[in-house]
C-alpha cells in the first residue's frame, strides 16, 4: 500500500531531495551516453536505439509498476529505485574496461526500468503526505524539483566530462544518485500488502474504470504527444529558419524558465479555486492549438511566445491531472493510477516526434506541428468528452490486495 501510517506526519522534503538528487544523477549519466557510444566507435542510430528503449521502458512499466508500489509500499520502491538508479550509472564503466557497447544496453533496460518505479511512487507519497488543500502546491514542487534536476543533470555531466571523461562523469553521477538514497531512507515507515501478481489487473482494472482517472491519463496522452514533438524538433526547426544554435537554446531556456517558475503558482491555484478535472482536457487542447501554429513562425519574439504560453497550459494540465488522480484514486490503489498517467504522458512523448519528423521530412515542419498539434486537440477533445462530469472526489470501490503488515 502507499500510505505512511495515519498517526505520524509525512514529510515532503525527503520526496524532493530525492527527486532533485534522482534525476541530476540519471541526466548527467544520459548525457554523457551518445558522447561515449561515438568514442567507442557506435553511431548515432545505436545511441538513439539505447536511449529509446530507456524511454520506452520508463514509459510502459508505469503502469503495471505502479500496482506493484501500492502493494509493495513506497518507502521500499523508492530506496530500491534510488540505489538502482545510482548503482547503474557504474554500469558503462565496464564499457570503459571492454571497449564495448554492450554494456551500454543493460545500463539502458536497468535506467528505464528503476525510472519506471520511481516515478509513480514518489507521486503516490507526495499525494498521501500533501495536506487534502495543498496537493495542487505539493505537486508543484515536485515538478519543479523534476525538471530542476533534469536541468542540471546534463549541465553538470558535461562539464565533468569536458575535464575528465567518461568515468569521472558516471562516477559522479553515481555519487549524486546515492544523495537520492539517503533522501528516501528519511521517509517514514509505510505499510504493505502481500504482492500476488494474480490480483494486479483487478488494481488495474478499479482505476481504470473511474471516468475521471481515464479522462487525466488521456489529457496526458494529449499532452505527450505534441510536447515530444516540440521538445525534439525545435532545435532542427529553429535551424531549419536561419536561427543560431545558441539562439534556439535561448528558446527552449526560456521555456524552461518558465515552465518551472509556474508550478508552484499554478499548483496554488488548483488547490484554491479547486478547478473540475475537465479544465485539463481544455490546457490539454489549448498546448495542441497553440503547436499547430508554431510552424507558421519564423521570428523568435513570435517562437518564445508561443512557447512560454503553451508551457503554461501544460504545466496547469499535468499537475491539475496528477491532483485529479491523487484524489480520486483510494489512497491503497494511487501509485496504480499515477502510474497509468505516466505511461500515457510518456507514450505520447515517444510517439510525437516520430510522426512529426516523417511528416516535416516530406512536407516540412509547417505541416508536421500542425498535424501533432490537431493530433493533441483531437485526444484532448476526447478526454473533455470523457471528463465533463467528472468530480475530484475520492472512489469508494474496494480491492481486496491481501493482507497488510508493516514494513520499514
Amino acid at each position: 500500500m502507499s500510505e505512511v501510517g495515519p498517526s505520524r506526519p509525512a514529510p515532503l522534503w525527503p520526496a524532493y531531495l530525492a527527486t532533485y538528487a534522482f534525476w541530476v544523477g540519471g541526466w548527467a549519466a544520459f548525457i554523457a551516453m551518445p558522447l561515449h557510444v561515438a568514442e567507442l566507435g557506435g553511431t548515432a542510430t545505436e545511441a538513439g536505439v539505447l536511449a529509446a528503449i530507456r524511454a520506452g521502458l520508463q514509459a510502459f512499466l508505469q503502469l503495471p509498476v505502479g500496482a506493484i508500489t501500492d502493494a509493495w509500499g513506497t518507502r521500499r520502491v523508492l530506496l530500491l529505485a534510488t540505489l538502482a538508479n545510482a548503482l547503474v550509472n557504474l554500469v558503462p564503466l565496464l564499457a570503459v574496461a571492454g571497449d564495448t557497447t554492450l554494456p551500454y544496453y543493460a545500463w539502458a533496460v536497468a535506467s528505464g526500468a528503476s525510472s519506471a518505479f520511481f516515478l509513480p511512487a514518489v507521486g503516490a507519497y507526495v499525494a498521501h503526505g500533501a495536506a487534502p488543500e495543498a496537493r495542487g502546491s505539493a505537486f508543484g514542487w515536485l515538478t519543479l524539483f523534476t525538471h530542476t534536476g533534469v536541468a542540471s543533470g546534463p549541465a553538470i555531466g558535461g562539464l565533468v566530462w569536458e575535464s575528465g571523461g567518461p568515468v569521472p562523469t558516471f562516477l559522479v553521477a553515481a555519487g549524486i544518485g546515492l544523495v537520492a538514497v539517503v533522501a528516501a531512507s528519511f521517509l517514514p515507515t509505510t505499510v504493505r500488502r502481500r504482492l500476488r501478481f494474480a490480483r494486479l489487473p483487478g488494481m488495474i482494472g478499479e482505476v481504470a474504470r473511474q471516468r475521471a482517472i481515464v479522462g487525466s491519463w488521456l489529457a496526458a496522452l494529449a499532452i505527450g504527444v505534441p510536447w515530444g514533438a516540440v521538445s525534439s524538433m525545435l532545435p532542427l526547426f529553429g535551424t531549419g529558419i536561419g536561427l543560431g544554435a545558441g539562439t534556439v537554446g535561448l528558446v527552449l531556456a526560456s521555456q524552461s524558465l518558465a515552465n518551472g517558475a509556474s508550478r508552484v503558482p499554478l499548483g496554488r491555484l488548483i488547490d484554491r479555486r479547486h478547478v473540475p478535472p475537465v479544465a485539463a482536457a481544455a490546457g490539454a487542447a489549448g498546448y495542441g492549438a497553440m503547436v499547430m501554429i508554431l510552424g507558421l513562425q519564423t521570428s523568435v519574439p513570435a517562437i518564445v511566445a508561443i512557447m512560454v504560453v503553451s508551457v503554461l497550459m501544460l504545466a496547469f494540465t499535468l499537475m491539475l491531472v496528477q491532483v485529479t488522480i491523487s484524489e480520486v484514486a483510494r489512497p491503497e490503489l494511487r501509485a496504480t493510477g499515477l502510474g497509468g498517467y505516466g505511461t500515457s504522458l510518456s507514450s505520447g512523448l515517444a510517439v510525437g516526434p516520430i510522426l512529426t519528423g516523417s511528416i516535416a521530412d516530406a512536407a516540412g515542419f509547417g505541416l508536421g506541428f500542425a498535424v501533432i498539434g490537431a493530433v493533441g486537440v483531437v485526444i484532448g477533445c476526447g478526454a473533455a468528452i470523457v471528463l465533463r462530469s467528472a468530480r475530484r472526489r475520492p472512489a469508494i470501490e474496494v480491492v481486496d490486495t491481501g493482507a497488510i503488515r508493516p514494513h520499514r
